[in-house]
């Protein structure tokens, strides 16, 4: 489809991904930490792959929660904050990112960083139960998720 002056309007597969780029730029700009990341991303990319950040997203971001990030790195806290509003704004192309590269990457039960989930946002929360409807269910005996480091 063209406009007026001639010039294709852009699909609706194209206005997702650039949803995801500028998620990625968005959280670049407000969450100090991510900026050496992001340079090492687009350099060895020479694009933003928005799914591929979000793997350096969930890694850096358990490990701030284990208290084991590097001085400069994110604060686990900033990021929640961050994709809980992205979250509640639900904007196709951005959206999927945090479900799919976020939320459904965190830890499991015994793995490192596990604990990190009970701290999600009430949107993020909803979208999480719904990837793991057993998450919440304890077995008799069970302890709750640690508590974060620092």
């Amino acid at each position: 489809m063209t406009d007026e002056g001639g010039a294709r309007a852009p699909s609706e597969a194209e206005l997702k991904d650039a949803a995801g780029v500028r998620l990625v730029e968005d959280l670049v700009a407000r969450v100090p930490g991510f900026q050496e990341t992001y340079a090492w991303h687009v350099d060895n990319e020479h694009e933003v792959l928005d799914h591929l950040f979000f793997w350096e997203v969930v890694k850096e971001t358990v490990l701030s929660y284990r208290g084991e990030g590097g001085a400069g790195g994110p604060d686990w806290r900033r990021v929640l904050d961050f994709l809980e509003e992205e979250t509640r704004r639900r904007v196709p192309g951005a959206i999927e990112v945090i479900v799919t590269s976020f939320i459904h990457r965190l830890p499991y039960e015994g793995q490192p960083g596990y604990g990190i989930e009970a701290h999600l946002g009430p949107e993020m929360m909803r979208t999480y139960r719904a990837l793991r409807p057993w998450y919440g269910a304890a077995a008799p005996g069970d302890t709750p998720p640690p508590e974060p480091a620092g």
